[in-house]
């Protein structure tokens, strides 16, 4: 790598550590590191050096004295640490220069020490994001989600721990299985593909397979899944249950096409609220003839709520992320 290549990484990690990245640069930042075992140790020794030095994303003034001095006291507990406060200037600069070489070679030891670091840690906030985990698996991580992944357990498991809901292509690997923990349940599978919605404000969790086969478990006895089958978990009664699934839009996050086939105006809802992240509430006096037939391929919220207003009859308000649609009936 070119000084003018290192210069320019050593800028985006500045940038991510200080919470001052773009979106495409916090993304250009996470496939590099994810691209190799020496990417992800060097940017894991980045890290630490910056905590060290001081340079918190909330900190505007290093205080020098006192990183050398916690640095120090962790570093050699049984030797003195001079306070270079009290030494005059020629001696308070030679501190400076002392902690922030320390620094630097923390940062070295730390690149050749780091068989420890094991966590990789994945957010989406107002976007889909599409991961490539390091053993070759992809995730599409839907808004408002979170993914930390583990991939060296003691065991030599592959473990994720997900908030919220989430898309996942596993790649096959019949010594290490791959565990995703959610609040309240745990998915078991060797190689498939499956999506898990464990969205907090949801009264149940689901898992929907696409293929393969997947074992769901709670404190309950364990169920497996084929293709086209369902889990449902009850939060409030703990209970466990399958069934085929009739849900046609649970990919909705990756192929971002919604499809209704004489569909009730509350799984329209429930749809839009998981595609769009949003709170759709029903204040219609009649519902029986609420219903819709139609595909919306690429649309925006907005798009497909003029639509539904036309077709159905029916009034939408927004304030914020919570919707209202409002009317006596639908025609």
């Amino acid at each position: 790598m070119s000084d003018q290549e290192l210069n320019s990484k050593a800028d985006l990690i500045a940038n991510y550590l200080s919470g001052n990245a773009s979106d495409a640069e916090v993304q250009t930042l996470e496939t590099w590191v994810l691209a190799s075992p020496e990417h992800k140790k060097e940017f894991i020794a980045a890290k630490k050096a910056w905590m060290l030095s001081g340079m918190t994303q909330n900190s505007t003034r290093i205080d020098v004295a006192k990183n050398w001095k916690d640095t120090a006291a962790q570093l050699f507990e049984d030797k003195p640490v001079i306070d270079i406060q009290r030494r005059g200037k020629r001696l308070r600069w030679m501190g400076i220069a002392a902690a922030i070489a320390l620094v630097l070679s923390i940062a070295v030891w730390l690149l050749l020490d780091l068989g420890k670091e094991r966590v990789l840690e994945f957010a989406a906030a107002s976007t889909v994001r599409t991961l490539d985990l390091p053993d070759g698996s992809q995730v599409t991580l839907n808004q408002a989600s979170s993914l930390t992944y583990d991939g060296t357990s003691a065991a030599g498991n592959r473990i994720v721990t997900l908030e919220g809901d989430a898309f996942f292509e596993v790649r096959r690997d019949e010594i290490r299985p791959f565990l995703i923990n959610t609040k309240g349940l745990a998915i078991e599978v060797l190689g498939t593909s499956f999506y898990v919605d464990a969205r907090e404000e949801e009264p149940e969790i689901q898992v929907i397979v696409e293929s393969g086969l997947v074992e769901v478990r709670s404190d309950s006895t364990p169920l497996r899944l084929a293709a086209n089958e369902r889990a449902v978990f009850e939060k409030a009664t703990k209970n466990l249950a399958k069934d085929e699934n009739t849900d046609a839009n649970y990919l909705s996050i990756k192929t971002n096409a919604l499809d209704f086939e004489d569909s009730s105006l509350e799984e329209v809802a429930f749809a839009l609220n998981r595609h769009f992240n949003v709170q759709i509430n029903l204040s219609i006096e009649d519902l029986e003839n609420c219903r819709v037939t139609a595909t919306y391929e690429n649309k925006s919220l907005a798009a497909i709520l003029a639509i539904i207003e036309t077709t159905l009859g029916i009034q939408s308000v927004r304030e914020g992320d919570n919707i209202t649609l409002s009317g006596t009936s639908c025609r």
